[in-house]
């Protein structure tokens, strides 16, 4: 092991300890201020609850920007070509899916606490030591998410921010029998629902832009051939694509703008049902298991739209919740073979020994680690 990285997972704890105690000092003088003298409740308008979620989506994003560029440049003068405007736009879709997810997921929790502790109010100083240490929390965790962000754990983040989003706008419907209608009865009108479904999905088609890059630069480095980085670049377009759509369904609410809101979400299915078609084409290197499964998922999108229309069996909404999910869940298990295949790859330029060949046992500290991007 080299000198200079001997002790480089202690200097990033010690640089994470850093900025969750700079988080702490900054968002508790902010609501110390904010607050004035008089106690304030835990959830609501103007509450604990309030300042900590957009607090930490502002400490969360700017702790996200910092471990971002502390992370280590690839060793391959290929993959460092893919810098620039392409690491600018995958730095702010981090930035922002992690500021989402704190915002979210912090109103989430202090409304919890409100409905376990009725009636109950903090004092000032109580409250900016409270607020200040969700800060600290919340920008230590997202420096060290950034600092070691791979494909496998921005396809969890994915994973997490939408099941977050969602789950928040549906509970926070103002028509309790909006799942009659459709699932984009969730984006109409004006409502913390709406905003909630709607912005859940723009901020998720950013990621999935970003997850096109994190998942295909290794791939592209490795590329021999100009035919094996063409198709390469058509599976990053795909999923940018795929990303590009997502946001647009969020963008053109579907009481607003129908046409486009329709179009949009049966795009996303068309380039989704194109890409498991050309899946072992594009990237040869794919499981075979993976390739199936994705047959498997269309079959099943398929089955329950002919079984809402014509045979009425289920309704609209049923049919979109089960095609989004199988979508999702296609595309994250699509992002972690994606990184499979790239660790294969990273395994035999850095051993020249190819994978599944019998190798002596490394412990799993001595092997070196190297982000995707």
């Amino acid at each position: 092991m080299s000198e200079p990285n001997k002790h480089a997972a202690v200097a990033a704890e010690a640089r994470a300890l850093f900025v969750g105690s700079a988080g702490f000092v900054v968002l508790g003088a902010v609501a110390f201020l904010l607050l004035g003298r008089e106690p304030v409740a835990l959830s609501g308008r103007g509450s604990a609850g309030d300042i900590s979620a957009m607090g930490t989506a502002v400490l969360g994003a700017g702790a996200v920007v910092a471990g971002s560029l502390q992370r280590r440049a690839p060793r391959s003068p290929q993959l460092r070509k893919s810098r620039g405007t392409r690491r600018v736009i995958d730095i702010a879709g981090l930035a922002l899916a992690h500021a989402c997810i704190f915002l979210l997921g912090w109103l989430a929790l202090f409304w919890i606490f409100q409905q376990a502790f009725i009636g109950a109010v903090l004092y000032p100083v109580s409250a900016a030591v409270l607020i200040g240490t969700t800060g600290a929390v919340s920008a230590y965790a997202a420096y060290l998410s950034a600092l070691g962000m791979t494909a496998y754990r921005l396809a969890a983040l994915l994973a997490g921010f939408l099941v977050i989003g969602i789950l928040t706008s549906m509970l926070t419907a103002a028509d309790p029998q909006w799942w009659q209608k459709n699932l984009s009865a969730l984006g109409m009108n004006s409502g913390i629902s709406a905003v909630a479904f709607n912005f859940t999905l723009i901020v998720a088609g950013v990621v999935v832009t970003t997850l096109a890059g994190y998942s295909t630069t290794t791939l592209a480095a490795a590329a021999t051939t100009p035919s094996e980085l063409h198709r390469v670049r058509r599976l990053e377009r795909g999923l940018i694509l795929m990303g590009i759509f997502l946001a647009c369904v969020g963008l053109f609410p579907v009481d607003e703008r129908f046409g486009l809101h329709t179009l949009v979400a049966s795009g996303m299915v068309v380039v989704f049902a194109s890409l498991i078609v050309r899946i072992r084409t594009l990237v040869p290197s794919v499981s075979s298991t993976f390739a199936a499964l994705g047959w498997v998922f269309l079959a099943v999108i398929v089955a329950a739209a002919v079984l809402w229309f014509p045979v009425g069996y289920y309704n609209l909404t049923a049919v979109e919740l089960i095609a989004a999910s199988l979508i999702f869940a296609w595309l994250i298990v699509l992002i972690r073979n994606l990184a499979a295949v790239d660790a294969d790859l990273l395994s035999v330029d850095q051993s020249g020994v190819e994978p599944g060949v019998d190798q002596p046992d490394v412990p799993d500290a001595e092997r070196p680690a190297r982000p995707l991007a």
